[in-house]
C-alpha cells in the first residue's frame, strides 16, 4: 500500500500533472459548480422551492404530498401525480382538477427553484471549461446543473459524446460504442436536461440559447419525469441509479474506468458519496488526484485526507490545491 503523509500541505496541480503522462478521467462534484456560482451551495432544492424568494413556491397541498411520501425528491411526487391522473381518468376523472393543480404547482415550483439556484446562461468561463474537458477521455459529474452541457456546446462539439444519439435524443443501452477518441460526458446523478419517460427510457432535452431554465420543465409534457438526484443518502442515490438504465450504465463506466483519475469539487462524504468511494476503491484505477479547497482550517484538511485515505487504501493518492487547477480557478466565477 502506498505511503501517505497526512498533513495540511497541498501540492499545486502543475506538480500532480507532471507525475503521470495522462490523467484520463475526471470526476466533478458540487464544489466545481459552487466555484462558478455560490447559489449551488443550497443543500436542498426542496427547501428553495418553499422559499418566498422563488417565483412560484410550493403551496401547502404540495408540501403535504411531499410529507406524505416522506420524500424531498420532486421526481417521486411528479411520478405519483402521473399515476394518480391515470387512475382518475379510468374513473371518469372525478378529481382531475385537483390532480392537475397539484401537478402544475409542483412542476412550476421545481422550475422556479432551479431557475433561482442556477447560474445564468452564457457566463464567460464556458470556453475555458470546454478546453479543459478536452484533455480527458471521460468526464463524470454528479452535479445536476447545465454547466457541462453548456460548456461542450461552446465549440468543437465533435470532440464530445454524451451517448444520447438514439431516436429522439434518447439513450439506447445497446448503442453505446464510441468511435475515435472523444471525451465522453457521463451524468452520474442525472441532470436537469435529462428526463425519464414512462417506459423507462432516458431522453435529453435540448434548447439552444436557453434564456429561462423553466423552459426545460414544460407543463405540456406530464409524462416527462426529471432525472436528477440533488440530495439524499448514498444508499438512496445508489438505489435510484440502479433503477434507470442510463444512470446504471454511467455508474458502471465509472466502476470500470482504469488509469488515472482527477477528482474536483467533491467532499467524498461517506453519508452521501459512499457509492463513489466504493467505485474508486474497488475499480481498476492506478492513481487518483483529489482537489482540496485550501481556504479552510488546516485541521479540516488533515481530517479530509485521513477520511479519504481510510476508504481508498490501495491506490496512489495525491491531494492538490483545487484553486490551481483550470477547473477550480476562481476566475471562473460568474460576475453579474
Amino acid at each position: 500500500m502506498p505511503e501517505h503523509q497526512i498533513d495540511p500541505h497541498l501540492i499545486p496541480w502543475s506538480e500532480v500533472e507532471e507525475k503521470k503522462n495522462v490523467w484520463k478521467s475526471l470526476l466533478l462534484g458540487n464544489g466545481f459548480s459552487m466555484n462558478v456560482w455560490p447559489r449551488f451551495g443550497y443543500k436542498s432544492l426542496y427547501e428553495v422551492a418553499q422559499s418566498e424568494s422563488t417565483e412560484s413556491p410550493l403551496d401547502a397541498n404540495s408540501i403535504a404530498l411531499f410529507e406524505k411520501l416522506d420524500s424531498n425528491n420532486f421526481e417521486d411526487v411528479l411520478r405519483v401525480l402521473f399515476h394518480a391522473r391515470l387512475v382518475d381518468e379510468q374513473l371518469k376523472s372525478p378529481q382531475l382538477a385537483q390532480i392537475e393543480a397539484l401537478y402544475k404547482t409542483t412542476k412550476n415550483a421545481l422550475a422556479a427553484a432551479v431557475n433561482y439556484s442556477h447560474v445564468p446562461h452564457g457566463f464567460n468561463g464556458l470556453i475555458e471549461i470546454n478546453k479543459s474537458f478536452r484533455s480527458f477521455s471521460n468526464v463524470f459529474t454528479t452535479n445536476y446543473d447545465l454547466i457541462p452541457y453548456w460548456a461542450i456546446m461552446q465549440e468543437d462539439l465533435w470532440r464530445f459524446r454524451d451517448l444520447f444519439w438514439g431516436q429522439d435524443n434518447t439513450f439506447d443501452p445497446k448503442n453505446t460504442e464510441v468511435n475515435a477518441d472523444p471525451c465522453v460526458i457521463s451524468y452520474l446523478h442525472g441532470a436537469i436536461h435529462l428526463v425519464e419517460l414512462p417506459d423507462g427510457r432516458t431522453k435529453k432535452l435540448t434548447a439552444n440559447g436557453i434564456s429561462s431554465l423553466s423552459e426545460l420543465f414544460d407543463l405540456d409534457h406530464p409524462n416527462y419525469f426529471p432525472l436528477f438526484i440533488s440530495e439524499g443518502s448514498s444508499e438512496i442515490k445508489l438505489s435510484r441509479i440502479k433503477r434507470n438504465d442510463y444512470l446504471r450504465f454511467s455508474f458502471e463506466r465509472l466502476q470500470s474506468t482504469d488509469g488515472n483519475l482527477v477528482v474536483l469539487g467533491h467532499s467524498l462524504h461517506k453519508d452521501y458519496d459512499q457509492h463513489l468511494l466504493d467505485a474508486l476503491r474497488d475499480g481498476n484505477l492506478t492513481s487518483i488526484a483529489i482537489g482540496v479547497w485550501p481556504l479552510q482550517e488546516p485541521e479540516q484538511i488533515v481530517l479530509f485526507k485521513s477520511r479519504v485515505l481510510a476508504e481508498i487504501k490501495s491506490k496512489t493518492v495525491y491531494f492538490f490545491d483545487s484553486t490551481t487547477h483550470p477547473l477550480g480557478n476562481p476566475r471562473l466565477k460568474y460576475e453579474a
